[in-house]
């Protein structure tokens, strides 16, 4: 089943309340606690140079380009005004001269990532996390650096940052000082990762641990928010957002999920505002959609159709290819736990070669085979139309794939997630 790529992060309120800002050094308005190294002046013969000649003290404004500590401190300083550049030269100089220690990687890694100079920063968590892979709170900004900020987003990406949030929990909670505030952090990153890999009904019980942890935390309520939409609790998931919008007006992603929910009531122009307002304040995140008539999208997918192997189509030959604007709820709740709403495209029945009457007791319960494609979902799933076009002929191959019994491990690994 294909699955649209909404965001699902929130970026909800300020401070403790904000969504996980990924790799923020230690002491910054990240929340992250500072990790533990031997660090202090260190004295060399000359000045730190890379591979290349490059003299990285020239980057960074401290008086002894001699002393890590001081360099470490200006990072911090110049990571939270937002000085990314010069955090960046001053990450170098304290990696030249103390290669060992995991604060001087962490502040890399943030000032990389801020950077969005995506690859250096997956290599220098992957280092910080190598010399400490113990630590809560390098285990913590990794994987928010992995769930919430690097780019292109990929189903392997997430799940190394859920490995790392579920690893960093393990260790705060076994500390003797169990510190509340960053539990809540690594077990809200568990659940926004399981949220990204369709796993709700495992990320709502990590997203209400997040709440007993930390109460007033307006980026749980999104999250909750979410995996309570993708179960179908529209309700309470309207519920959820609705707290998220009081205290964060300025939430596009709540006012999105909001759109979501009251298009599916019926509520067209209430639907609209919500959808625009998102648009107005995340433009990147939520572009306009790529709606076509109801006869034009017809037209290409039936344009679609025709492009399928003669074999192909012929198995099709009995088998209806519709276009429904949104699921309906009686499909999405056919499986436990249901599709998420944001379905491309349905495939109803056994697979071929599969007779009913051999599955006992299935014969009445199973529905008649039949591929649905979702018009509204498929629009917001795009940015243009060679997107769209590309997008309907990929969700149809994937719901032929489960027509033919291909299950959706391994319809990925044909590349028609």
């Amino acid at each position: 089943m294909a699955v649209a790529g909404c965001k699902s992060k929130s970026t909800a309120g300020s401070g403790d309340d904000a969504a996980p800002v990924a790799a923020g050094p230690a002491g910054t308005a990240s929340g992250m606690e500072p990790t533990p190294v031997g660090r202090g002046a260190v004295e060399t013969e000359t000045m730190p140079r890379d591979d290349h000649g490059h003299d990285h003290a020239a980057d960074c404004p401290i008086d002894d380009p001699r002393n890590a500590d001081a360099a470490l401190d200006e990072a911090a300083h110049r990571y939270d005004r937002g000085q990314f550049e010069v955090a960046l030269g001053c990450t170098e100089l304290a990696v030249d001269l103390i290669p060992q220690a995991v604060e001087a990687h962490h502040l890399h890694a943030a000032a990389l990532a801020a950077l969005e100079r995506y690859p250096e920063a997956q290599t220098a968590f992957t280092m910080a996390v190598a010399l400490d892979p113990d630590d809560p709170e390098t285990l913590a900004a990794a994987a928010d650096f992995y769930v919430n900020v690097s780019a292109p987003k990929s189903r392997d990406l997430t799940m190394l940052g859920l490995e790392y949030a579920r690893r960093g929990s393990d260790k705060a909670s076994t500390r003797r000082r169990r510190d509340r505030e960053l539990r809540a952090r690594l077990s809200l990153l568990e659940a926004q990762a399981l949220n990204d890999l369709g796993r709700s009904d495992e990320a709502l019980p990590r997203v209400d641990d997040t709440l007993r942890l930390a109460p007033s935390s307006i980026a749980a309520r999104y999250e909750r928010g979410v995996s309570k939409f993708n179960l179908c609790r529209f309700d309470a998931a309207y519920t959820e957002f609705a707290t998220v919008l009081a205290a964060a007006p300025d939430d596009p992603y709540a006012h999105f999920h909001i759109g979501l929910i009251f298009e599916r009531n019926g509520r067209g122009p209430d639907a609209e505002a919500h959808f625009e307002r998102a648009r107005k304040l995340a433009p990147d995140d939520f572009p306009a959609p790529v709606l076509l008539t109801e006869a034009a999208f017809r037209a290409e997918l039936d344009e679609a159709v025709a492009e399928l192997p003669d074999d192909v189509r012929a198995m099709l030959g009995e088998v209806p290819v519709t276009v429904r604007d949104l699921p309906e709820l009686d499909d999405l709740a056919a499986v436990d736990p249901p599709f998420a709403p944001t379905i491309l495209g349905l495939y109803r029945g056994l697979p071929i070669g599969v007779d009913a009457a051999a599955k006992a007791g299935a014969a009445a319960d199973v529905p008649p085979r039949a591929i649905v494609l979702y018009r509204l979902n498929l629009a917001r799933a795009v940015r243009t139309r060679d997107e769209l076009d590309q997008q309907i002929r990929k969700t149809l191959l994937h719901e032929i794939g489960h027509l033919k019994g291909l299950d959706e491990g391994q319809l990925r690994r044909r590349g028609l997630e």
